[in-house]
């Protein structure tokens, strides 16, 4: 552009760039999988009562996925974006059984410092967006069972 009576130098940004864009988005979805794996991998590691039926559902999708013996790194295959697809909706069915589970274990607790010891070993385990948000309704709804905790022995002391 400097040189206006020379040769311009034109390139297409999407014809250099488009492939390398594919590649990243292959990668993010990559780290989305194996984050999840890992998700429920160590979740099965901490020996949860009742959680087993959840496992198994999750170990039955990805071993659905796995079967399918995808390229990984093949951004241009197509097939692993529809079947990445259907992982996470068998997944988001998982993690609805998943966020239940985790519901009937705050009802059960009565102790607020169990509920939020229970919270703390969640929050450590599962990362996936829409469990991270279940689990921070959690401390709402803890810190307003403390609140009437507190104002109850403030009863009972005026008492």
């Amino acid at each position: 552009m400097n040189m206006p009576k020379g040769k311009q130098f034109e390139f297409s940004p999407n014809q250099i760039f488009g492939r390398f864009d594919l590649f990243c988005r292959r990668i993010t979805k990559l780290i989305e999988l194996f984050g999840t794996i890992q998700q429920f991998k160590v979740l099965s590691k901490h020996n949860l009562e009742g959680i087993n039926s959840i496992l198994n559902s999750f170990e039955k999708c990805e071993k659905s996925f796995r079967m399918k013996n995808h390229k990984l790194l093949d951004y241009s295959n197509n097939m692993f974006d529809r079947d990445f697809v259907m992982f996470n909706v068998s997944v988001s069915s998982v993690e609805t059984d998943l966020q239940s589970y985790i519901d009937k274990n705050f009802e059960v607790i009565t102790s607020i410092e169990d509920s939020l010891k229970l919270l703390r070993k969640f929050k450590s385990i599962l990362h996936r967006e829409n469990l991270k948000n279940g689990l921070n309704s959690k401390y709402n709804i803890l810190f307003h069972n403390y609140g009437l905790e507190i104002h109850h022995i403030e009863d009972q002391y005026q008492r």
